[in-house]
């Protein structure tokens, strides 16, 4: 993902250094310079700004079907998640660890990817219950 961003920035400033290039080479040449060029700087400096405008509007068009909250339900078959749009359970077997952090239980599916519980929506008997559960399960406590 490093990779993806650092590419990215490079691409981004790619557009406008090609456009200052071309704005200073018009601008000290002596040969004539047409609309076509100046379109063209303007097309270098716009393009950025564009595609990140889109992007912004898509990930809110598509974005705002995610904003429901997550329902979560814990039983002997695992940890089923669901809303309007999607529904997945994950095995007990798929749950590599958990561990209470920052004010969330968080049930972890690999090392960098959990389920994160709000601990201020389970009372106390309800966080020992699922703490139980998963541990009759074989899901261990993360060391910290």
């Amino acid at each position: 993902m490093q990779f993806q961003r650092t590419l990215f920035v490079i691409f981004a400033l790619a557009w406008p250094i090609v456009g200052l290039t071309l704005a200073v080479l018009a601008l000290t040449s002596d040969l004539p310079v047409g609309a076509t060029v100046w379109r063209l700087v303007a097309f270098c400096f716009a393009l950025m700004p564009i595609v990140l405008a889109i992007s912004a509007i898509g990930a809110l068009i598509v974005g705002g079907r995610m904003r429901e909250p997550l329902n979560y339900a814990f039983d002997h078959g695992g940890v089923h998640v669901w809303t309007s749009a999607f529904q997945h359970t994950h095995d007990w077997t798929q749950i590599v660890r958990m561990k209470r952090s920052g004010g969330f239980l968080l049930l972890f599916v690999s090392p960098r990817q959990a389920h994160a519980i709000p601990l201020r929506v389970l009372t106390g008997p309800q966080e020992t219950a699922l703490t139980a559960l998963a541990r009759a399960h074989g899901v261990g406590a993360a060391a910290g």
